[in-house]
């Protein structure tokens, strides 16, 4: 890959996921690595009017420190070195998760146990149609540079699905919580429906009256006089 060939114009800041849309759906399963020792996929995208999010999710047999997965030049203690991710457009537009000026790539959270991570991503804009250059590499897994190709086009034509629930709003304004509220509010059940029903047959049984009764006791040495 030439570095000639690659277009990074200045990226307007990323704004947030829409709250206010409903995301279509593409299916996507990419599987970016595979060895005896750890594998690599990308999945679940959804896409918005103005951007797309997915994951990437990382297995290994054992490790002796939690996956780095995060990137974006900020490596975590206790973690492997981060992984390598990038992607690249049909008009030549980079985007990464390298150290150094931000590009259309951002996190959007995750989490995991020792021997498995998920982490979530947002790709902003929406690839246009094309080819969608998807590259990996984490040489601390001994995995090398790989460079896998997506038709973007599905991405673009989602788009046209996304249904618009209301115009935008600020949630600076609109979530008006008092987080000193820390009522605890009663489960709401409507009755003669559905959940009614299955409410009555999750009810644990009343306890039997003959079962052996289970008797709790605690033994407390005296001291000795003498010491």
């Amino acid at each position: 890959m030439s570095n000639e060939r690659i277009s990074s114009p200045a990226v307007q800041r990323f704004r947030g996921i829409p709250t206010n849309e409903i995301p279509a759906v593409v299916p996507l399963r990419l599987v970016l690595a595979q060895t005896d020792a750890i594998a690599v996929w990308i999945s679940g995208a959804l896409v918005y009017s103005t951007c797309m999010t997915f994951s990437i999710e990382a297995s290994v047999q054992s490790t002796d420190r939690f996956l780095g997965m995060y990137g974006f030049g900020k490596p975590e203690s206790g973690h492997t070195p981060p992984m390598l991710l990038g992607f690249e457009d049909a008009h030549r537009t980079l985007a990464t998760n390298l150290p150094g000026r931000r590009t259309g790539l951002s996190a959007n959270g995750g989490g995991g146990s020792g021997v498995h991570n998920r982490t979530g991503l947002v790709l902003a804009p929406v690839p246009p149609a094309g080819d969608l250059q998807v590259y990996f590499a984490w040489p601390h897994f001994g995995l090398d540079e790989t460079k896998h190709v997506l038709d973007a086009g599905e991405f673009a034509s989602a788009a046209e699905q996304v249904v618009t629930l209301w115009d935008e709003v600020d949630p600076a304004t609109a979530a008006q919580i008092d987080i000193n509220d820390r009522t605890t509010p009663e489960i709401e059940i409507p009755s003669s429906r559905w959940f009614a029903t299955a409410f009555e047959l999750q009810k644990p049984p009343p306890p039997d009256p003959h079962a052996p009764r289970r008797v709790n006791f605690a033994f407390v040495q005296q001291d000795s006089p003498n010491e």
